[in-house]
């Protein structure tokens, strides 16, 4: 098999008009690479350069050698060395080129922002014009730098260059420097026409997209067969309860019958992004089909005036699991409670052909009187028929499954994965893989390096129960339970065994 051959094989391979030997390679090396590229960059460069497009660069002329044989594979196999030489060489003519970009120190620009914002705060807002002004104001900020992020919220209080200048120990020319680059961001942030979907977006757990997306504006927002089944005029949003990087979500109340609701809408780049619209209606039709004590409630859907889709979901009154965890501590009686609640949920998903993919404890949520409910299918995959994947999940708990296909393709043991990861971090507050960034957390899902045990970071963790959450964390899903059913009886088990490890 190609996914065994040595690097030399692969690119003898590529080399004779096999493109998939070519892919394999990079994606050896890919995560490492990107991980090594994000570690050499400063802060202030790192705002203008992406470690990822530095890597494709360096593969790209490193394909572009080996086709006219100017390099090879090192007799050792050992390919590691000559990428890290590229890479650190095409990191430092951008940091060149960058700098050499810089503007006039002298530019001088007008001490003032385009309109908007104003005439929202000017009286009292919609919720949806409420809503929007809070999204733009913070994706805005999520693309200033920590300078122009202050400017920023003093301009948004009323204050005037002379005072900003004055606060922040700078001048005002600075000032108004900063308020150009501000402007920029804010005109960028509306052409909506070039703008790209961020290669890496974080939702309230977390969340990684595995794939870029094409520009928004060139495709389409799609129009579902089926008429929206609720009226956003119906929907009276109270206040913002959750966050994330595709998504938000609202405490609300239906005017009609006066149900407390939770509304999910996407953030305002993604309205007209079709690969993310279509996932909203997809998580919606798969929880449609669900019915279990469980599973969160889906209520239906609707449209803004202003184009912006939402779904309606059952209201939780209570918290995640990542909150409970923190605040009350619970015994391993209790967070055994919580798995095989969890596991009755995938076991009912997994009979539908639903698989959840990202099992996390920001999804696992716990009501007021104690049982916990499966939320979240943004990221679910259906094995029915011709599924539409969804590539993606919390990075410290994804399987290795979901992050490269080498280890297989999505399937029941990949939730079981998620079950192992969620009660490993109940009982150590941690997930099983960790590292200062997305790059190194994947790169350490993909080695072969076990999770550390829980039982070496917290005390009192009964040694089946270790045991068990270790089987489900294997990097080989042959290696892990190999259904809900099988998961369920172990876990029940391990409360027959009250041996426990300390650190």
């Amino acid at each position: 098999m190609l996914e065994d051959a040595s690097n030399q094989e692969l690119l003898s391979s590529w080399q004779c008009g096999d493109q998939h030997a070519a892919q394999i390679l990079v994606r050896r090396f890919m995560v490492r690479l990107t991980a090594l590229a994000r570690s050499r960059l400063s802060q202030k460069l790192a705002r203008r350069l992406d470690p990822e497009d530095i890597v494709l660069s360096a593969w790209r002329s490193f394909f572009v050698a080996a086709g006219n044989h100017r390099v090879a594979v090192p007799a050792d196999d050992n390919l590691w060395p000559l990428l890290v030489t590229m890479t650190l060489r095409k990191l430092h003519r951008q940091a060149t080129r960058q700098s050499a970009l810089q503007r006039d120190v002298d530019a001088e620009v007008r001490f003032d922002l385009k309109e908007g914002w104003q005439n929202v705060v000017s009286r009292e807002p919609s919720p949806e014009e409420a809503a929007l002004v809070v999204d733009e104001v913070e994706s805005l900020m999520s693309m200033l730098a920590h300078t122009d992020r202050d400017v920023l919220a003093r301009l948004l209080q009323g204050e005037g260059p002379t005072e900003i200048a004055t606060a922040l120990g700078c001048s005002e020319r600075t000032i108004r420097r900063s308020v150009q680059k501000i402007r920029e961001r804010f005109e960028q942030l509306h052409q909506e026409d070039t703008r790209q979907v961020p290669k890496s977006a974080v939702t309230g757990s977390g969340s990684w997209p595995a794939t870029s997306t094409p520009p928004a504006a060139a495709m389409p927002t799609p129009v579902p067969d089926a008429e929206p089944t609720i009226d956003y005029s119906d929907v009276l949003l109270k206040r913002l309860i959750g966050q994330g990087g595709f998504g938000k979500v609202y405490l609300a109340h239906l005017r009609s019958d006066g149900a407390t609701v939770a509304v999910k809408f996407l953030r305002k780049q993604f309205w007209k992004d079709a690969r993310s619209v279509q996932s909203m209606f997809d998580e919606m039709s798969r929880v449609a089909v669900l019915s279990h004590p469980n599973i969160i409630r889906h209520n239906g859907w609707g449209r803004t005036q202003r184009g912006a889709v939402f779904i309606a979901m059952e209201w939780i009154d209570g918290s995640d699991t990542a909150a409970w965890r923190q605040h009350s501590r619970p015994p391993v009686d209790e967070i055994i409670d919580c798995g095989l609640a969890v596991i009755d949920a995938l076991a009912a998903a997994h009979a539908a052909h639903i698989i959840h993919g990202d099992v996390t404890p920001g999804n696992i949520l716990r009501r007021g009187n104690g049982t916990f409910v499966l939320s979240d299918f943004g990221f679910a995959q259906s094995l029915a028929g011709s599924p539409r994947p969804r590539i993606g999940g919390t990075p410290g708990f994804l399987a290795p499954e979901q992050v490269s296909d080498a280890f297989g393709p999505i399937s029941e043991q990949t939730d079981v994965y998620g079950v192992g990861g969620l009660l490993y971090s109940l009982l150590t507050g941690h997930p099983p893989m960790s590292g200062r960034d997305v790059p190194e957390i994947l790169a350490s899902v993909l080695s072969s390096k076990p999770p550390l045990p829980a039982s070496r970071l917290v005390n009192n963790v009964p040694d089946r129960v270790d045991q068990l959450i270790l089987q489900c964390l294997s990097k080989e899903p042959s290696q892990r339970p190999s259904s809900m059913f099988e998961l369920k009886e172990s876990l029940l088990e391990t409360r027959e065994a009250p041996t426990v490890r300390g650190r």
